[in-house]
């Protein structure tokens, strides 16, 4: 990009100073044509910022996949992480001493009101023993669906924000998931021909937008998804 943003200007002086004399382009055979050289010239940078746009957010599909691709290889690849969730979830239901059974009992009814305070006694007392609820034994079904995601091409563009606060708990805020939204509308509108005109100052925006919201999950994820399981 600053080669192009160097190159152009330079190109549209020398042109406007001799003409296309001396000039000899790369991959192009035949005499420059001056007059479409600096009609080209005149939009380069609009040009420019179409092509930023289509390929910082395609390295930024690239880097989520990957992200997954690496968390699922961290924990022993695909086969090995299944197993081990699997075993996890079925060592917690088989984990029923008398005291659990107990706690549990009390809970497996419609809620009513006037035993809020009884419920949330025996949900401590479980909570205390290890007992697992039933959200969290879906794990092994969580873990299933985010190594289909993982793998090439297994995710959307338009999934990105639901595998970011979904899958990876990510507190991805209102206003990062607009901004990816309309990120990716701008992406989409570019690629079929129907965007509006783009600065290469907006395309740089979107870059740094980019950045910033991948530094955050990267740390996220790092922190809550980088941990050795497969000893617990």
């Amino acid at each position: 990009m600053v080669l192009s943003c160097t190159a152009i200007p330079a190109l549209k002086k020398q042109i406007q100073a001799a003409g296309v004399a001396g000039i000899t382009p790369d991959h192009f055979k035949g005499p420059p044509n001056a007059a479409q050289l600096l009609s080209y010239a005149a939009v380069y940078q609009e040009s420019l910022a179409r092509m930023v746009v289509i390929t910082l957010f395609s390295y930024f599909e690239a880097y989520v996949q990957g992200l997954l691709a690496e968390i699922v290889e961290f924990h022993g690849g695909a086969t090995k992480f299944q197993a081990t969730a699997d075993k996890r979830a079925k060592s917690f239901v088989a984990n029923s001493s008398q005291s659990i059974i107990d706690a549990k009992r009390k809970l497996q009814e419609p809620a009513k009101g006037a035993k809020i305070e009884s419920y949330k006694k025996q949900s401590a007392v479980l909570v205390k023993q290890g007992f697992r609820f039933p959200s969290e034994l879906l794990a092994p079904y969580g873990v299933r669906n985010l190594i289909r995601k993982a793998k090439p091409k297994g995710s959307k563009a338009f999934e990105i924000p639901e595998l970011l606060r979904d899958a990876l708990c990510f507190p991805l805020s209102t206003q990062d998931d607009a901004r990816l939204d309309s990120i990716r509308d701008t992406r989409n509108k570019i690629a079929h021909g129907k965007a509006g005109p783009i600065s290469l100052v907006e395309a740089l925006t979107i870059g740094k937008d980019l950045r910033d919201i991948s530094a955050k999950v990267d740390k996220h994820a790092v922190e809550h998804f980088f941990v050795l399981e497969a000893f617990a």
